[in-house]
């Protein structure tokens, strides 16, 4: 694990206002327990050791652990805490010493316990602190890593999403000018009419597909554009429904949701065609069904559909169904996304 080394805080100010506010914690839970007992601050523990206990806790917060532990050194990690441990407890066994004996005076008591004695329980104790040290560390950088990998998850996520739609925009143009193509080869009086249809379809398409979410109602707008686009070109007998209930103006989803999904019909499909789409606050739900022209309906090109599929998983993972269906020389479509 490669960290970088670093004596600051981190990342934010709330990281530094945790650090205080423990430290002050402590320090009240010391200043209680000597009153409790009765004795002072100054002299109870643990007086000035607190120093040291601060010094090596940032030491291997701020340089030990990312500089030496964080790349796997592990032979100067504890040599180089070992030395830090030994000049601080002999510096504050010192300078407690020296401080209890201005403060008592007179009055001052031999010690309980030997100069030996003394080192070893400040070693214990700062090495605590080591250990207190490399577990907040480590902490705080899986916090930070998952936070990053988070970051960079979605990062690539709206990439992939642009990606899909820089798809889904060529895709959609070809399928409509073949319609058109389709139109001027009869010389059909409606294909000026059909021109100003594709124009509206592509101001959607370049304008309001840049947005994150849109208003239901338009997409359904822009699916009854596609489908008088069709009629165009179909023969006047091929039937199509096309029905919404619920207050699509009240909904935002995710623009070119429900359009591929028609667009695939009318590349695969016969009449008669049914088109139900079914919005209250929970849910939206579209049905489609259709006779069968080709057999399989998502062979031929592949993108819309394949497109759909990974824009779903990646917007509404576990809240969204798409299922396919083809029964009795029909083909079912069921669409559905929890809001």
């Amino acid at each position: 694990m490669n960290i970088t080394p670093q004596w600051s805080f981190r990342q934010t100010h709330w990281s530094a206002w945790l650090h205080g506010a423990i430290w002050a914690l402590y320090v009240a839970v010391i200043v209680y327990v000597a009153a409790y007992h009765g004795t002072p601050v100054l002299v109870s523990h643990p007086s000035v050791h607190l120093l040291g206990q601060m010094a090596i806790f940032y030491l291997n917060y701020g340089y030990f652990i990312p500089r030496f532990l964080g790349r796997m050194h592990l032979t100067l990690f504890l040599l180089f805490n070992l030395g830090s441990i030994f000049l601080l407890e002999v510096t504050t066994i010192q300078l407690y010493h020296s401080l209890r004996a201005w403060y008592l005076g007179p009055i001052i008591s031999d010690f309980p316990l030997s100069y030996p004695n003394q080192l070893v329980l400040r070693f214990f104790e700062l090495v605590f602190f080591v250990i207190l040290a490399g577990i907040v560390r480590f902490t705080g950088d899986w916090f930070i890593n998952q936070r990053k990998a988070k970051e960079l998850e979605n990062v690539q996520l709206r990439t992939e999403l642009a990606f899909l739609k820089s798809q889904l925009n060529p895709h959609f143009l070809f399928n409509i000018l073949n319609s058109l193509y389709a139109l001027s080869l009869r010389q059909a009086p409606e294909t000026s009419q059909g021109i100003m249809h594709l124009s509206q379809l592509m101001r959607y398409m370049l304008y309001e597909t840049n947005e994150e979410r849109i208003i239901l109602s338009k997409e359904i707008e822009i699916i009854r554009r596609y489908l008088d686009l069709q009629k165009l070109r179909l023969p006047a007998h091929f039937s199509i429904q096309f029905d919404v209930n619920g207050e699509v103006g009240l909904i935002r989803l995710e623009p070119l949701l429900l359009l591929p999904i028609i667009e695939n019909i009318f590349k695969h499909g016969d009449d008669p065609v049914g088109i139900q789409v079914d919005v209250t606050d929970r849910f939206v739900q579209m049905r489609t069904v259709n006779r069968l022209r080709n057999r399989k309906p998502e062979s031929v090109g592949g993108i819309g559909l394949a497109n759909l599929r990974r824009r779903l998983n990646f917007l509404y993972p576990n809240r969204h169904q798409l299922v396919l269906e083809e029964r009795e020389g029909s083909f079912f479509t069921t669409f559905l996304v929890n809001l």
